[in-house]
């Protein structure tokens, strides 16, 4: 394949992404097992761990091959969904003026904003800072730099100061009292 896009870890994303998609990739894993190929190489081949084909194979020969199958996950469905998510990446690459809002860089409490305000998602403020933090965007802390002078004019600002008239005239002398 000569795509720029068509690498190895893109299409495993894109296998993640696609509903359905994660279970062919079980299916392949297995048929290269009954094929005769080493755990090893399909586990390097298809991008999974050692751990996960060894559960799809016990499980299909403890019940089956319904143990392939997806089961419905647990819990509160994902309130944004993977097109919110991808038009939410689109807008992280922006600043946050660029949306009428009043920060120079994205941080929990205006991505909530603007979550509610584009899409009409409601999330808390720590759930959006999760988003970010899976998207990989890090909020850093503004740091000071110290400028650092020249070792010429260091020296020649030492040399200013030894000049100084009386810079040493009281040092010695002992205090009444």
């Amino acid at each position: 394949m000569t795509h720029s896009d068509a690498t190895r870890a893109q299409l495993i994303a894109l296998a993640k992404d696609i509903p359905g998609a994660w279970t062919g990739i079980k299916v392949a894993a297995l048929l290269l097992i009954l094929e005769g190929q080493r755990p090893g190489w399909v586990t390097e081949v298809l991008g999974v761990t050692r751990m996960s084909l060894s559960r799809w194979m016990h499980g299909v020969n403890a019940t089956g091959l319904d143990a392939l199958r997806p089961k419905p996950r647990p819990g509160r469905p994902a309130r944004l969904t993977s097109q919110v998510g991808q038009v939410l990446v689109a807008h992280l690459d922006q600043s946050p003026q660029a949306f009428g809002l009043p920060r120079v860089q994205w941080d929990g409490p205006t991505l909530v904003t603007h979550l509610k305000r584009q899409f009409g998602v409601g999330l808390k403020v720590r759930q959006a800072q999760m988003w970010l933090h899976q998207l990989g965007y890090r909020l850093k802390r503004a740091s000071h730099v110290y400028l650092q002078a020249r070792t010429s004019e260091a020296r020649r600002f030492q040399r200013a100061l030894k000049k100084t008239p009386g810079a040493g005239a009281g040092r010695n002398r002992r205090l009444p009292g």
